[in-house]
């Protein structure tokens, strides 16, 4: 009994050992930050199999995924203007990196604008879906049917009566509501409408792709007005007044674009619905073009489906040419080494460093794992905000008053490493005027960042940040 017991304990040990060592070549093979690769070992010894269960559920992110959905390409010409010398340097550098990789997503002559009110934004969202006459393609990481996602899906009910082309994509983790019960979507399936769930939960969950969720958000109405942000589909973004919930909305944005660029986001979307649904959508044969003299705007995708880190890159090529500003707004703040210290050089650079996040945050471990950063940023001369309304989302990265990233990425290592993500770079003077503006009235309403002279407090800080970087 007692040399089966013996056995039965070095089989355990040897299997234990075996699993290790295949994760670790895993992780390696995968060219892991050394923070991210660091935490996974610690995870993995101190937690015998239990490490080993955590790591193939939410340890992935690009190599074995490869093998199930291939590389999102943007050919060139596309759009059919180049980039001219005398254009932003920044636009220029940016542009050599997507082309590099595989993403030749410059586009000219498009028009951006934004909107922060909530009742405003959803206004101008179901006016371009009930004019929309020939496809609507929306893709989000939440949807709710609660009051404003309910009167969403009843008018994507009623244009897929009308013959307009519905198709509805959600992440299953996102809209885990709807993944677990879709009895409510039937009603879209028989007015002729389709709706798919990104990666799901149930398929997927011992096969290293749970964790490689998609949050992106492309709602494209025929071929010609699209919307991207923060804004999920649901009461806590956007709706009617009388909705309103008593404590108000999370604070947020939507831009609203016409334009070539529009020819990316339906590339994306076409890509992330036959990866779902295996059904191939054609691409329109042209695109449009606002006839105006617009905006260039870079639609950077991003995640596993993408050759390398496109948006990671870009926004540390952003960071480094900063002369006099970078300000930042993310409703989480872990961000990877490399990002920290351009923000440490910058800030040494003489370039006012600027953060505006959330008092708190929907998640108590975001909160928690932030707090080192946000005191190394503030030691070493960064501003920092937290604003005081109720939870903010937007993501905004502001360079010089001369360009800005948005779209749905956060400034974490999920965000830039993990998730299907869509931001953008644009350069025009007004728009970037406008946004810095609403900046400046969200730092109104919020108080300055302090820090705590405790030694317990920043030994706890420094604690969380071990286990950031799998955050």
């Amino acid at each position: 009994m007692q040399i089966e017991l013996q056995q039965f304990w070095v089989l355990f040990y040897f299997v234990y050992i075996f699993l290790v060592l295949s994760a670790v070549v895993h992780m390696l093979y995968q060219r892991r930050s050394p923070q991210n690769l660091t935490v996974w070992l610690l995870t993995l010894l101190l937690l015998p199999y239990l490490g080993v269960f955590l790591y193939l559920i939410f340890g992935s992110r690009k190599v074995l995924y490869k093998r199930n959905k291939p590389n999102i390409i943007i050919p060139a010409n596309t759009d059919n203007d180049t980039i001219l010398p005398g254009d932003n340097r920044l636009a220029r550098q940016i542009d050599r990196l997507l082309i590099a990789d595989q993403i030749a997503s410059t586009t000219r002559h498009n028009r951006v604008e934004f909107f922060d009110d909530s009742c405003r934004t959803f206004e101008r969202f179901m006016h371009a879906l009930q004019n929309a006459q020939q496809c609507i393609h929306i893709e989000t990481y939440i949807l709710e049917l609660d009051a404003t996602g309910q009167r969403i899906l009843d008018a994507l009910v009623e244009k897929a009566r009308q013959g307009v082309e519905v198709r509805l994509l959600m992440d299953s983790i996102g809209s885990f509501a709807l993944y677990r019960n879709p009895k409510a979507l039937q009603a879209l399936t028989d007015a002729g409408g389709h709706y798919a769930f990104f990666q799901p939960v149930f398929k997927n969950l011992f096969n290293s792709q749970v964790n490689l969720r998609n949050h992106r958000k492309i709602y494209l109405f025929d071929h010609h007005i699209g919307f991207t942000g923060g804004m999920n589909l649901s009461n806590d973004y956007l709706g009617t007044e009388a909705d309103k919930p008593a404590n108000d909305r999370w604070k947020d944005l939507l831009f609203r674009m016409e334009g070539p660029v529009l020819a990316h986001y339906h590339i994306v979307f076409n890509e992330d619905w036959f990866y779902t649904t295996e059904e191939k959508l054609p691409l329109p044969n042209q695109w449009p073009k606002h006839e105006a003299q617009g905006e260039l705007v870079q639609a950077i995708p991003s995640g596993p489906d993408i050759h390398k880190d496109a948006l990671f890159e870009s926004l540390l090529q952003g960071l480094y040419a900063a002369e006099d500003d970078i300000l930042i707004v993310s409703p989480y703040f872990i961000p990877d080494s490399s990002v920290m210290n351009a923000l440490m050089i910058a800030i040494k650079r003489g370039v006012r460093v600027t953060l505006v996040t959330p008092e708190k945050s929907d998640h108590l471990i975001f909160d928690l794992g932030r707090s080192s950063y946000m005191r190394e940023l503030c030691e070493a001369g960064g501003t920092l905000h937290f604003y005081k309304g109720k939870m903010l989302h937007a993501k905004l990265v502001l360079v010089d008053r001369k360009a800005l990233m948005f779209g749905t990425a956060n400034l974490d290592y999920r965000s830039l490493f993990i998730n299907h993500e869509l931001a953008n770079w644009v350069y025009g003077e007004d728009l970037i005027e406008q946004t810095w503006q609403w900046v400046a009235k969200l730092i109104d309403n919020s108080q300055p960042y302090r820090l705590s002279a405790s030694r317990g407090r920043r030994l706890f800080e420094n604690f969380t940040r071990i286990f950031a970087p799998i955050l």
